[in-house]
């Protein structure tokens, strides 16, 4: 700058150096933390390995207290064991080579590891070792992320048994930072489901929090779709239980969304904005604590979403022949646009499948399946006369169940069932055409149900929100016309020249779609 300015350059050194100067000062010379995130398993495998040939014990055999205990021991030894040892297994030394990394980067840089399917205690102490062994000054703060039903109903349970031992609260300083997965959640057992068992896990850490005297910041993993926890911010914090915002959040945006939102200058300064706003707010003037008879219905409409969404996907192998058959789920692994594998393991079913190509498959053809299969019989449950009341009170005064309606109501309009036929027409049999019957079937009940539930004022009000969405719509059904004719060709096609261009084809209709429904996964 001041050779700049020697050199007669004012303009350059007082304008855009001068900038860039002031931010490097605020923000630092790196441009964001970066996050590290990797599956439990893979922890316990490479502690495994170091248990089985230093200490000549089975550490999957031992009980959860004995490898608390263990790694308690391990954390607080002077001694660095781990560095001088030699891994076999190739995993374990690309996980350990990960935390030798992490070792020599700059504090500033990094921000949270992050455990995903975290499913005990010792999954988050063993991240928190394993730091220790690889010399990391700064250790990064630990995050479990409870993303399947089963961890999200047992992380009170975790959480009490880590946050209940002052040796741990001294290890965090007080501070926890828990994520919240959607995606699984709802690919294991329906949105309705997912959902309340997201907000009963956030009220159950809030109380921990207060009890132990720990300060507990929720991460949100949110997709950019409805059946992966997507929906307007300010809503979303509404909806959140009362006391879990308290003054800040962490919240992922993923995908499309970031270039929806941050894409252009003016929308990315209203979205921060939006998220300043909707924190403020959901902090200062907190949600109503849920009514007793709210708890009670909506407990009872998780249990029915969640047996009809798992018969659905579970009752017979056509379900899962009808998805792999009528939707282009196949194609997604050759965009280049996955953050991750479409599948988790390479296990051809739908448990193994990421819960993003499991959206996105079904938004292709206009279905969307998942943000609302299984609401049908908990919606027709919850409309008997003898919880109407309830039912219109929780809609009216409760932000997290208006809230799921909202999102409920915007999938409707964007799903055109009669699309999935034009599919079915070209790739499916007989049996395959009955399954996409029965979806239908379901569909239209649910659309019936929602404009029943819903008082008019509501209902029209959220027709004009949803015009966008209509008018996006007349583009798109002509590329859904095109790409199940692709499809077909492309199962017939042996040439390779023929392929390729199917291919190219089959990707761009894939892209079209999704830009009009705003959707990935």
């Amino acid at each position: 700058r001041e050779s700049l300015e020697q050199n007669q350059n004012e303009n350059i050194a007082s304008g855009e150096l001068l900038d860039l100067m002031r931010r490097a000062k605020c923000f630092g010379i790196n441009l964001a933390k970066l996050d590290i995130r990797q599956e439990s398993s893979r922890h316990s495998q490479l502690i495994s390995e170091f248990v089985k040939k230093k200490y000549k014990k089975n550490y999957f055999r031992m009980s959860e207290k004995e490898k608390i205990q263990f790694l308690k021991s391990q954390i607080f030894s002077k001694r660095n064991q781990i560095n001088k040892f030699k891994f076999k297994n190739k995993e374990n030394r690309e996980v350990w080579s990960t935390f030798k990394i992490l070792a020599n980067e700059p504090h500033e840089c990094l921000g949270a590891y992050v455990i995903s399917m975290t499913t005990s205690a010792s999954d988050i102490l063993s991240v928190s070792f394993l730091q220790k062994e690889a010399k990391i000054k700064d250790r990064l703060r630990v995050v479990p992320l409870f993303e399947t039903l089963d961890d999200l109903i047992n992380a009170k349970s975790i959480m009490e048994s880590l946050f209940s031992k002052k040796w741990y609260r001294k290890l965090i300083n007080n501070k926890q930072e828990v994520m919240i997965g959607y995606s699984d959640s709802s690919k294991d057992a329906g949105k309705i489901c997912a959902s309340w068992h997201q907000y009963k896990a956030q009220e159950a850490i809030v109380k921990l929090g207060k009890k132990f005297d720990v300060n507990v910041t929720f991460f949100h993993g949110r997709g950019g779709s409805p059946g992966r926890g997507g929906g307007p911010i300010q809503a979303t914090l509404r909806s959140q239980p009362p006391g879990s915002v308290n003054g800040k959040i962490r919240i992922t945006d993923q995908g499309e969304v970031i270039q929806q939102k941050y894409g252009y200058e003016p929308i990315a300064e209203y979205n921060l904005c939006s998220y300043i706003g909707a924190v403020t707010e959901a902090t200062l003037n907190p949600p109503p604590t849920p009514k007793q008879n709210w708890r009670l219905l909506i407990e009872k409409m998780s249990d029915i979403s969640k047996s009809s969404y798992r018969k659905n996907i579970n009752q017979s192998s056509e379900f899962i022949k009808y998805f792999k058959t009528v939707t282009p789920s196949a194609a997604l692994g050759k965009l280049s646009i996955g953050s991750r594998p479409s599948k988790r393991k390479n296990v051809d079913n739908i448990k193994s499948l990421r819960a993003i190509p499991w959206v996105f498959a079904w938004t292709q053809i206009r279905l969307m399946l998942p943000a609302w299969l299984g609401s049908a019989e908990a919606l027709r449950y919850a409309y008997i006369k003898k919880f109407r009341r309830t039912l219109i009170d929780m809609e009216k005064n409760w932000p997290f169940f208006n809230s799921m309606l909202d999102i409920l109501d915007m999938v409707i309009t964007k799903a055109d069932p009669e699309i999935s036929k034009i599919y079915e027409e070209y790739l499916a049999d007989r049996k395959l055409k009955r399954v996409g019957k029965k979806l239908r079937f379901q569909f239209e009940t649910i659309k019936k149900l929602n404009k029943k539930i819903t008082t008019k004022e509501i209902f029209l009000t959220r027709k004009q929100f949803r015009t966008l969405i209509i008018v996006r719509s007349i583009y798109s059904e002509v590329l859904n016309i095109i790409q199940p004719i692709v499809i077909h060709k492309l199962k017939k096609s042996k040439k390779f020249s023929d392929k390729k261009d199917l291919n190219d084809a089959l990707l761009t209709s894939i892209a079209g779609i999704s830009a009009a429904m705003k959707n990935t996964g």
